[in-house]
């Protein structure tokens, strides 16, 4: 199909006789409710700033409940800065807090931390292979800049 001054390729996808498309895998539903996935999406958005990363790291990786002041330390922020994050990862659900006098608290939930796994878990699977369809089209064919 040609448009004054474009040129437009059209993909031409075989189809079986199911009218699927020759690539086409059928795939199981996913393991996840749509409101599983929904809280988890905001798990996600409360991982998706590096600091929030670190600080997620570094209380994992704590034995106990670390207090504000001693994780400014660890991260060399200013309190206002790390109070910010840690408040996003309280509202996300990752950590606890707890108040003890002027200082408060943070540790890892750890059910958090296991239904967060649920959606990455590999167990045992091995790599994923092309399916035999895959496997029978042709190599793609490197594009050229135009």
């Amino acid at each position: 199909m040609t448009v004054p001054g474009r040129l437009i390729e059209l993909e031409i996808v075989e189809t079986r006789s199911s009218g699927a498309p020759h690539c086409s895998v059928p795939l199981t539903t996913p393991r996840l409710s749509p409101d599983q996935a929904h809280d988890l999406s905001v798990v996600f958005k409360a991982l998706a700033h590096p600091t929030r990363v670190q600080l997620m790291n570094l209380l994992v990786s704590s034995p106990f409940a670390a207090c504000v002041y001693d994780i400014q330390v660890a991260m060399g922020m200013p309190q206002s800065t790390i109070s910010h994050h840690l408040k996003q990862l309280v509202g996300a659900g990752l950590l606890h807090r707890q108040q003890r006098g002027s200082w408060a608290y943070y540790s890892v939930d750890r059910d958090a931390m296991r239904r967060l796994g649920t959606v990455i878990d590999l167990g045992d699977a091995p790599p994923q292979p092309l399916s035999p369809q895959a496997q029978t089209d042709p190599p793609a064919e490197p594009v050229q800049a135009l």
